[in-house]
């Protein structure tokens, strides 16, 4: 008897699964179909020569005049290699240099707009490197006043 009592509470477990897998797959494939990285990123942040997007860990937000997002890409380079392209690259795009941090096989590296802010990250793993673009509205600094 005590066998059959437990078949009920394993069916709603597993359709509990099943429900959640297809919501994920769900989500995953929206995501994907509505992550553009040159929507973002224009022709003011290029992406390292030869890596490609990563749509399924990516996402962007926009609404009204803000446009934010966090685009992952993998290839082959040296974290010396990314850092070098991007100080090089990103003030002739207008980018303004704010902190440049290298540390092993990390770096990232902060630019600003007067109206946005820019995060690069790079990571050198064993097969790949990735480099994460984090992108968004610049808020403004403010102090308490005394």
């Amino acid at each position: 008897m005590k066998k059959w009592m437990f078949l009920p509470v394993l069916l709603i477990a597993l359709s509990a699964c099943a429900t959640t897998a297809t919501q994920e797959k769900n989500a995953q494939e929206l995501q994907t179909q509505t992550v553009k990285p040159e929507l973002l990123l224009g022709d003011e942040v290029p992406v390292y020569p030869g890596f490609k997007f990563i749509p399924t860990k990516s996402f962007t937000y926009e609404s009204g005049n803000i446009k934010v997002g966090r685009l992952f890409f993998s290839g082959k380079a040296s974290i010396k290699e990314i850092v070098s392209y991007y100080k090089d690259v990103l003030p002739q795009q207008g980018w303004e240099p704010v902190a440049i941090s290298v540390y092993g096989n990390q770096a990232t590296l902060t630019y600003v707009m007067p109206d946005r802010t820019l995060q690069i990250q790079a990571n050198k793993g064993f097969a790949e490197t990735v480099i994460i673009i984090q992108i968004g509205p610049r808020g403004e600094l403010t102090t308490k006043e005394e």
